[in-house]
């Protein structure tokens, strides 16, 4: 890449020294972000794929996704504020507790038909979910170096679906004997919650921005800032008055819309062992998108604008193909009493595997708008931000598809609002990518690096 370089004062910044240290390197960052997921979210994800949280119903579960996703569309943002104040470190911290009295919730609601724990913990899911979500997503956009993005998100995701491996195991051999629809075994929600509860300890191993040694030797700026209320609004405001922000919002809304209808989809029609069995799928499935996707989005042969054109006509025609064969499936199982599993013969595969191989671009897409993001170069106190928004929208979007699934037991109806919300998304990130991106990354950028030397040196380079 052409390139030209001028010295500057070595007392315009403190770099980082040359001297690589692997506790605190970017990729021991993500391995550690990715085991944090793999213990929070990860967890709380196989749970949600045994459709319904593993209960025999559906309401209980879409009432405490709706109060939770109502949290965090509040304290999102306001996460940001406490994140740039006390550091990320202690903000992931506090972001493990609720996810642990959740899975505990779900047990003693499973045990004893009581539904009020299971809502109080939402709300305390909710709360300290916000601050988790938040953070990760801060991380990943603010930790990596620009060559090494794509690796960095994939790390993170393949961990998280780690998760679901490990815990998509137990859950299917504690409920492999379970032809009949219904919930699962007890002891799947021990083993599960067993697992949350050492979230914390990898949590408190995590480096904050400013110790981060990057393999470049560019540096990671502190997010830390005093910003008040005040500022706080005043930056979100101008976060969204950016175009990049702005045509991103749809897709951020509609994301995760699809999973009222899997949920309900799953826990109306499938047998208790093939509701487990599709929590090892996805997570292995969705494993192998997080490593191949990022490895695509770090490409360095195809520029920036190309690989955001390339993975965009790929979640555009595979998740079209997921919606179009989920409307085939639930026409043919409309009036279908008997629960499906691959004792049943050929329609159990003939409706599970297309399902499976279509559901992969709505594993990519979260971590392609986290790529989409952090391309464009926002500031280290701005990322955390971004993250707040980001997953204020995203809950904001879940909590809209599971009122939908509360006030609404009809599958099919689910899966049309699921769908027509997707496309009525795709006109703005079609210009996102073909206008901002397009454009934006064919100008120069300027990265602050340490030379052999010693010397501070400011090199601006063509990005591709």
């Amino acid at each position: 890449m052409p390139h030209t370089a001028r010295k500057l004062p070595s007392s315009a910044l403190t770099m980082t020294p040359t001297k690589q240290h692997l506790f605190r390197s970017t990729l021991t960052q993500a391995f550690l972000v990715g085991f944090l997921s793999f213990t929070q979210p990860g967890i709380y994800a196989a749970i949600a794929n045994l459709g319904a949280g593993g209960q025999a119903t559906t309401k209980t579960w879409n009432v405490s996704t709706v109060i939770l996703n109502a949290m965090a569309v509040i304290l999102g943002p306001i996460s940001a504020l406490f994140a740039n104040r006390f550091g990320l470190r202690p903000t992931l911290f506090i972001g493990c507790i609720g996810h642990t009295i959740y899975s505990a919730s779900l047990y003693y609601n499973t045990k004893t038909g009581d539904q009020a724990f299971i809502l109080v913990a939402s709300v305390l899911l909710g709360i300290s979910g916000a601050a988790f979500w938040m953070s990760e997503g801060a991380i990943v956009m603010s930790y990596p170096e620009k060559s090494r993005k794509g690796l960095f998100i994939g790390i993170w995701q393949m961990l998280n679906k780690f998760g679901g491996v490990i815990s998509g195991s137990v859950v299917f051999a504690m409920n492999h004997s379970g032809k009949k629809k219904g919930q699962v075994s007890l002891n799947t929600y021990i083993a599960l919650f067993s697992i949350q509860c050492t979230g914390p300890f990898f949590a408190l191993l995590l480096s904050p921005p400013e110790k981060v040694i990057r393999n470049d030797n560019t540096r990671v700026e502190t997010n830390v800032v005093k910003d008040g209320l005040e500022q706080m609004g005043k930056r979100y405001f101008g976060l969204l008055r950016k175009k990049e922000i702005i045509l991103l919002l749809p897709i951020l809304v509609v994301n995760t819309w699809y999973k009222t209808w899997q949920s309900n989809f799953m826990t109306h029609n499938f047998s208790v062992r093939a509701r487990a069995l599709n929590v090892l799928l996805t997570a292995l499935i969705g494993g192998v998108v997080d490593v191949a996707g990022g490895a695509f989005l770090d490409c360095q042969k195809i520029s920036v604008s190309s690989r955001a054109k390339i993975s965009w006509v790929f979640i555009v025609v595979f998740e079209t193909g997921f919606y179009i064969w989920g409307f085939i499936v639930q026409r043919n199982l409309t009036h279908s009493t008997d629960a499906l599993d691959w004792s049943t013969g050929n329609y159990y595969y003939d409706t599970y595997v297309p399902m499976q191989i279509f559901e992969i671009p709505t594993e990519f897409v979260f971590n392609w708008v986290f790529w989409v993001v952090s391309v464009q170069e926002f500031s280290s106190e701005e990322n955390v931000y971004i993250s707040g928004l980001i997953r204020a929208i995203e809950s904001f979007g879940s909590m809209l598809s599971f009122l939908v699934g509360v006030t609404n037991s009809n599958d099919m109806v689910n899966l049309s609002v699921a769908a027509s919300v997707f496309w009525a998304a795709v006109p703005s990130v079609t210009y996102l990518i073909l206008k901002i991106i397009g454009t934006t990354h064919n100008n120069p950028e300027s990265v602050i690096v340490q030379n052999k030397s010693g010397e501070i040196v400011e090199t601006t380079a063509e990005i591709q």
